[in-house]
């Protein structure tokens, strides 16, 4: 007999997951916690995923492909290096506004030791960066000796921890547009 999906219940544990990781990181984030705080049984749970780490993974290629779909879009729109970022940029704080606990979300992951992101994650971020630094190479927008780990740290880690410290003093939890040209400025900074 095949198996009854009940979309709700998924939607509950994928929101608890993220609401868990956030609060407890990775590592404070059971199943039973999640599936408690879901108000789901954890053997429905277990139907669904082999554990923590599947469920988690599943969520994070969510983001990933909200994410990084938009910035290959952008990429491959032609634009000029510089308007590549900025929509980028603009892109992320977006989402950050609109869902921040996705962000958030991201943010511990990417800090957490105890959580390994998935190799096809990591494969398709450097092949995005790599695209993203030959296009700023070509047009000589880019300092020609960063590397694809300096794009990252300076385009994707950096603008996870400026939307980050925002939440954490900001009750608002609101990127603004001068918080946004300010993030910019710091950015194209670091890359020319």
């Amino acid at each position: 007999m095949a198996r009854i999906t009940d979309q709700t219940k998924i939607e509950r544990l994928k929101q608890s997951t993220m609401k868990l990781v956030v609060d407890n990181g990775f590592g404070g984030a059971s199943v039973a916690l999640i599936s408690k705080d879901a108000q789901v049984a954890s053997g429905y749970f277990y139907m669904h995923y082999k554990g923590k780490y599947e469920l988690v993974n599943a969520i994070l290629q969510e983001v990933y492909s909200e994410v990084f779909g938009m910035f290959e879009k952008l990429i491959e729109q032609g634009e000029p290096f510089h308007v590549t970022i900025e929509n980028i940029i603009r892109h992320f704080v977006e989402l950050a506004n609109k869902e921040p606990i996705r962000v958030k979300f991201l943010y511990v992951l990417t800090n957490d030791y105890n959580f390994v992101i998935d190799k096809h994650i990591q494969e398709n971020t450097q092949m995005l960066l790599e695209k993203l630094m030959e296009m700023g190479r070509s047009r000589n927008e880019l300092d020609k000796t960063l590397i694809v780990s300096d794009l990252y740290l300076i385009l994707i880690i950096t603008t996870i921890q400026f939307i980050n410290q925002k939440y954490k003093y900001n009750d608002e939890n609101i990127i603004a547009e001068e918080d946004i040209k300010h993030l910019l400025k710091l950015i194209f900074k670091f890359l020319k």
